[in-house]
């Protein structure tokens, strides 16, 4: 098989199971709790291993020649690590099948979520995004840079939707707990995977093209499950309003403060707005099946009745705003130091190699002969330096 339909396979693989998620949701908010074997299910893991087969087959191919961007090492064997993630992930994404139809023999079917065998998969799930998000480096598939970086963007907003996946459908289960609980950990989540995106891809606006994508892909799920008369999953979430607002501040400050602030703002008003805007007044429903699902994903009854029950929580932006920031800030920066040590090998994305010709010198990219002070702001003063030292051994080489 040729590298491109590999990597067109994996990618398939991915949007399946993305797919496959969304209509377990729906197929549990419409029909109930169901068997193990149900569609949605077949679809994910058949999604999944299709994923990791594919990237099987291009480790076998790229074994003999070595790894292009960056390198997995196990005893004589060399590998892709982005590779490697993606069947790592894909084996025990699979493995979790059996454990998680166990586990309901043995204990019943699942009050919610939060497993440990569907907390094991999400886990497993993530992995292989972060790998192929790490495959599509320049040097492993031909293809355009422009496709590349738009299946890069798709492939990273897909590690924000399996964060909303793991919060336990985000809104279904809003009753049991605080009305600002879900705020809370999507500013946790999210700038993980905002942030690492961020330092994979580089840009001023990195995030913002990451949170866009997600919100498209979501909204098309939806709109066709809802189609087809399935019960779909919530709106998803204004990560998009706190990416744009991170994005705005992370062009003039590197403050993970900052940066968690920006985001916080940005989507607890947008989550409280929309909340009010989208529920019905005078029980008058708006007509239209997309409509509708945005009705019922909507907690502002909910917020209402805690208001009167507690009068202190009818405060809850302001609290889940104080809570979100320092969460949203240390989310960034698990985030971005966590795609640093990933492209360590490779000096970051700054100066990554396109090609090597002659005895493999590496021809940077355009970006790397611009000044340090225009790059994205994600890269620190530790990696400037880093690739100031660089230069001046290669400067001294020649």
């Amino acid at each position: 098989m040729t590298r491109g339909l590999l990597l067109t396979i994996g990618v398939a693989g991915l949007l399946l199971a993305w797919a496959g998620g969304a209509w377990d949701v729906a197929w549990h908010r419409t029909i109930g709790r169901d068997t193990f074997w149900t569609a949605p299910h077949v679809l994910i893991y058949g999604g999944v291993a299709l994923s990791g087969l594919s990237a099987l087959i291009a480790t076998v191919q790229t074994v003999s020649r070595g790894a292009t961007s960056h390198e997995l090492r196990v005893g004589p064997l060399r590998c892709e690590l982005g590779l490697a993630l993606v069947g790592i992930g894909a084996l025990s994404a699979i493995l979790s099948a059996p454990v998680d139809d166990a586990w309901h023999a043995a204990f019943g079917r699942d009050v919610d979520i939060w497993s440990p065998p569907h907390l094991f998969a999400v886990a497993a799930i993530s992995l292989i995004f972060v790998g192929w998000a790490l495959a599509l480096e320049p040097g492993m598939f031909p293809i355009p840079d422009p496709l590349r970086r738009l299946l890069r963007i798709v492939v990273l907003s897909g590690i924000v939707g399996v964060a909303v996946f793991a919060e336990n459908f985000y809104y279904m289960l809003t009753s049991t707990r605080e009305a600002f609980f879900y705020p809370l950990l999507t500013a946790l989540l999210a700038t993980v995977a905002l942030g690492f995106g961020a330092r994979l891809i580089g840009g001023r606006w990195a995030a913002t093209w990451i949170a866009l994508a997600y919100t498209v892909v979501t909204l098309v799920v939806i709109g066709a499950l809802q189609s087809t008369g399935w019960r779909a999953p919530a709106f998803p979430p204004m990560v998009l309003a706190g990416a744009f607002a991170l994005d705005l501040v992370r062009a003039r400050s590197r403050s993970p403060l900052l940066l968690g602030a920006a985001f916080a703002v940005a989507f607890v008003a947008a989550e409280f707005l929309r909340s009010a805007v989208l529920t019905p007044v005078g029980g008058v429903a708006v007509p239209g099946p997309l409509v509708s699902t945005l009705r019922e994903s909507s907690l502002f009854d909910f917020y209402r009745a805690q208001a009167i029950a507690r009068p202190w929580n009818s405060l809850w932006p302001l609290f889940a705003l104080v809570a979100a920031t320092p969460l949203a800030a240390l989310g960034w920066v698990i985030g971005t130091r966590y795609g640093a040590l990933l492209l360590e090998p490779s000096d970051s994305h700054a100066t990554e190699p396109v090609a090597l010709t002659g005895p493999r010198r590496v021809q940077r990219c355009a970006d790397a002969e611009r000044p340090l002070t225009q790059r994205d702001p994600a890269i620190g003063k530790r990696d400037q330096a880093r690739i100031r030292d660089a230069r001046r051994r290669d400067a001294g080489g020649r």
